[in-house]
């Protein structure tokens, strides 16, 4: 097995009242892999730089034992693509060695198709992403346990064979799932969340959730059958019942067809579902809410009406997340009144708008005391980005913090814990193949 070592360097920075616009202390940590093989791994091509791989879009979350938890992606030389988690019980100084979820050449994971790893109330993971099919090649699978889990990479025996074609010129994307009863170590071998045996079309754009009764919750964009259009998708919800999948079902016939969604379990333990619709090509976002751990929803409403027209799909969702009693949004309008990433309480109050044109990819955290806004931007001395974020305090939004040393990074997730912001991040690199940062900072 590859070791996952995070090295922290300190980097002492003050900080003054919420509004302040001085530095914060920064603790930065880059990911690296340790030339360190394992008999039972049959990676062959690990190099101690570790430059042959690209890492890609990581994302922190918290266990419900208040572990930290990073998942992510890293593509080597040979075109396999493995689905990585780690845990730290020191609030993200050290991480254990990485487990590998999966590893084939058919994963995606990206912004539009963000993969997910979820903890379940008991103790079980669930890991979400998008797989066209592929069995993994020779040289990333791994023998099964005696139990028939796969330590990461063994090629499923139940997963559809890769499209042949079909509507949209052959392009075809399944939702995956794979679970651990084992905090990682071993995982069942992938399958659709979708029943629907159908294959050479898009199911994708998706997210997922742990629902209060402790059931996952996916929803997902699906190519219309029989669409005459380019690109024509609806929204469809699936649920599990006893851990099983149930059939999906069509909760908005009438979306935008290639932007991502975002779900969130608010204060009051509902389901918020958001997405981005399409009326006449209005393509802002809209909100359904569960009280009934989705098994029915509530009547579209538009979030903030910035009245974007336009005749095409922005390729953008939104982020959420709580906010005391409340929720935060966030996401990017090109309306032409007010361009840029808008952040909108759940009550429909703008609260600040990012109108650099050069401001992407937000994410949102939730803190006891302050909510934090990331996103990336061009620092104007240089061009190159840089890891941003705004601290949320009800209605107050902070002036922008940089993160230092957090130079060419780009596609952050954030966490909260106590009176520090985690943030990983990848970093762009000349070879194309970015790595992976953390960066601590104290709030």
């Amino acid at each position: 097995m590859i070791k996952l070592i995070i090295s922290f360097q300190l980097l002492l920075l003050g900080i003054g009242a919420f509004f302040s616009t001085k530095k914060v202390e920064n603790t930065s940590s880059e990911i690296a892999v340790c030339h360190s093989i394992i008999e039972d791994n049959n990676f062959s091509n690990v190099n101690p730089d570790d430059t042959t791989k690209a890492y890609s879009m990581p994302l922190l979350a918290q266990t419900p034992k208040g572990d930290v938890m990073l998942s992510w992606t890293e593509k080597n030389a040979d075109g396999v693509t493995s689905f990585c988690v780690a845990f730290s019980k020191d609030k993200g100084k050290t991480f254990s060695d990485k487990k590998v979820i999966f590893a084939g050449t058919g994963i995606a994971n990206s912004r539009m198709m963000r993969a997910k790893v979820l903890t379940k109330k008991d103790g079980s993971l669930v890991a979400v992403f998008s797989n066209r099919g592929e069995s993994a090649p020779p040289q990333a699978q791994n023998p099964p346990h005696a139990d028939g889990h796969s330590q990461g990479g063994t090629p499923p025996q139940n997963q559809p064979a890769p499209p042949q074609g079909g509507r949209g010129g052959g392009r075809s994307s399944n939702i995956v799932y794979c679970v651990s009863t084992d905090g990682g170590n071993t995982w069942t071998k992938p399958e659709s969340v979708d029943s629907d045996p159908k294959q050479g079309i898009v199911r994708g754009f998706f997210d997922a959730v742990v629902l209060p009764n402790d059931e996952v919750a996916v929803a997902y964009l699906k190519d219309v059958a029989n669409s005459t259009k380019h690109e024509e998708r609806d929204l469809r919800m699936v649920v599990t019942k006893g851990g099983k999948f149930q059939p999906e079902r069509v909760i908005d016939p009438v979306v935008c067809d290639c932007c991502p969604i975002s779900m969130l379990i608010d204060a009051n333990g509902a389901l918020n579902i958001v997405y981005r619709d399409n009326n006449d090509n209005i393509r802002d976002m809209a909100k359904m809410v569960s009280t009934d751990n989705a098994e029915t929803f509530s009547k579209p409403q538009i979030l903030h009406n910035d009245e974007w027209k336009i005749n095409g799909c922005p390729h953008s969702g939104a982020v959420a997340t709580t906010a005391g009693k409340g929720s935060l949004f966030a996401w990017y309008s090109g309306a032409e009144k007010e361009t840029g990433i808008r952040l909108v309480s759940s009550e429909g109050k703008k609260l600040v708008v990012l109108s650099e044109s050069s401001a992407k990819n937000a994410a949102l955290a939730e803190g006891s005391q302050n909510q934090i806004l990331l996103w990336e931007q061009n620092k104007p001395e240089n061009n190159l980005t840089q890891i941003a974020f705004k601290k949320v305090n009800k209605d107050n939004v902070s002036e922008t913090i940089w993160v230092d040393g957090s130079l060419n990074g780009i596609n952050s997730t954030g966490l909260v814990l106590d009176n520090q912001l985690l943030v990983a991040y990848e970093v762009k690199q000349a070879n194309k193949r970015n790595s992976l940062k953390i960066s601590t900072v104290r709030l």
